[in-house]
């Protein structure tokens, strides 16, 4: 079902091969996508119910938006035990995402005052995918940041059959979001960016989603911010043989289930390990992943693998290459505070760093109290978790004093001159000449 590989080449072309999980292009579903968005931005809300009776059976009768106080009741089905998890989540991810909090800024130089104002966005829509798809952590995990950051409008889009989940209704009720329009998929997403009749349009739209959903997002990008452009889950065990054989199997399996495109990959330098692990995976895919057998061992057989490699620096080496969404670092040194320094340091750009083998990375997906919106498909190299700045914007603040005018106002002009840029370098030099005149007037100011 797994693949382990010993030898360095294979190790180099099975590490090549997952650049090919990166999202790619579908023509066909390109030009869908564009069409849907054109309707939507010419037809407003007409088209979206169109869309939505088309794509999601659902009558042009049932209401687009709904709120909160539509879902108290149904939310009140949810079983106790899962609405304190809930609130246990969501307070949990607060607490975290306090800590990302900002603020305005100043600097003084020569009397003059160079800031950064910080405010948060007006509207964010938050997408959640319906029916199978449906996860409310996800929910938590974008809507929590947004709150901290102070967004006073969140607004939740999701295909109409989510209003009849007591898990999807427990949840909205207890993050107090009271804008809900039941509409799913690409329609949803320019309905978000244009508005229609009655809704407002929204600065900025997270969360996932299929991949007319993703490409939407790609397709209207800088008309409305996003989250970025997400693929398959992914996760990067480092180990040395020190690490209980069925635990990383279960953290392995943990992603494995979510997607056959998902990716699980264990690189230890004990090949006994090795072996263990890949015979655990084995024994407990049909009883641990139950229905979802097929879709894990469909992930583990395409995109799994196990490496056996000589060395820690080794370890550290590959991990730098794939630039995962999860890192989970369960080597004997992962917990000493001294040896954390060598991963701490020497890793680049990961999504997430589950250190030691007791942070699995399930505890990451629920309560522990990072957002679990993090960016996949080796994008870490250039992009972060889902916080509290994702939610903020910022404008940077110009005060001169006269003497740092009177000292720049040169060197401006001539910068600017070197561009051919002659109103500048005027605007600039006026500033130095009006205060050499007040100067020459015996002027004081």
């Amino acid at each position: 079902m797994i693949r382990v590989f010993t030898n360095k080449s294979e190790i180099s072309d099975f590490i090549a091969s997952l650049d090919g999980r990166a999202p790619s292009e579908d023509t066909a579903v390109l030009e869908r996508v564009r069409e849907i968005i054109a309707q939507v931005r010419q037809h407003g809300r007409n088209a979206v119910l169109q869309m939505r009776e088309k794509f999601e059976s659902i009558a042009p009768s049932v209401p687009l938006t709904v709120g909160k106080s539509a879902l108290e009741t149904l939310a009140e089905q949810c079983p106790e035990q899962t609405r304190r998890v809930l609130h246990e989540s969501i307070s949990r991810v607060r607490t975290y995402h306090n800590i990302q909090r900002d603020e305005t800024r100043w600097l003084s130089v020569n009397e003059s005052e160079f800031g950064s104002r910080l405010q948060p966005l007006d509207s964010v829509a938050l997408y959640v995918p319906g029916g199978k798809a449906f996860y409310p952590s996800s929910l938590i995990m974008s809507a929590v940041p947004a709150q901290v950051a102070g967004v006073k409008r969140l607004a939740i889009f999701t295909p109409a059959r989510s209003l009849n989940d007591s898990v999807f209704a427990a949840t909205v009720c207890a993050l107090g979001i009271d804008e809900i329009h039941a509409v799913g998929g690409a329609q949803a997403v320019a309905m978000a960016t244009f508005g229609v009749e009655g809704v407002e349009r929204c600065d900025k739209i997270v969360g996932p989603g299929n991949v007319y959903v993703a490409t939407a997002k790609q397709c209207l990008a800088g008309r409305i911010g996003i989250d970025g452009f997400a693929g398959p889950s992914e996760i990067l065990v480092l180990s040395d043989g020190s690490s209980p054989a069925e635990w990383i199997a279960l953290d392995m399996l943990a992603q494995a289930e979510h997607d056959e495109d998902a990716s699980a990959v264990l690189i230890t330098t004990s090949p006994d390990e090795a072996k263990e692990v890949a015979i655990a995976l084995e024994k407990l895919v049909p009883d641990i992943c139950r229905d979802r057998a097929e879709i894990a061992r469909a992930s583990l057989s395409r995109w799994g693998a196990i490496c056996v490699v000589d060395s820690r620096e080794m370890l550290l080496e590959i991990a730098n290459k794939l630039n995962a969404e999860h890192l989970h670092i369960q080597t004997r040194c992962a917990l000493d505070p001294h040896e954390q320094d060598f991963w701490l340091h020497g890793l680049k750009g990961v999504g997430a760093i589950f250190l030691g083998c007791w942070s699995a990375e399930s505890f990451g997906d629920y309560l522990a109290g990072p957002s679990h919106v993090l960016p996949t498909a080796g994008t870490a190299r250039f992009s972060s978790p889902l916080g509290v700045y994702d939610f903020v914007r910022r404008s940077s603040v110009l005060k001169m004093s006269k003497l740092d005018a009177q000292l720049l106002s040169e060197a401006t002009a001539v910068f600017a001159e070197a561009e051919q840029l002659w109103a500048h370098a005027a605007a600039a030099r006026a500033r130095a000449e009006k205060l050499e005149m007040l100067s020459r007037q015996g002027v004081k100011e």
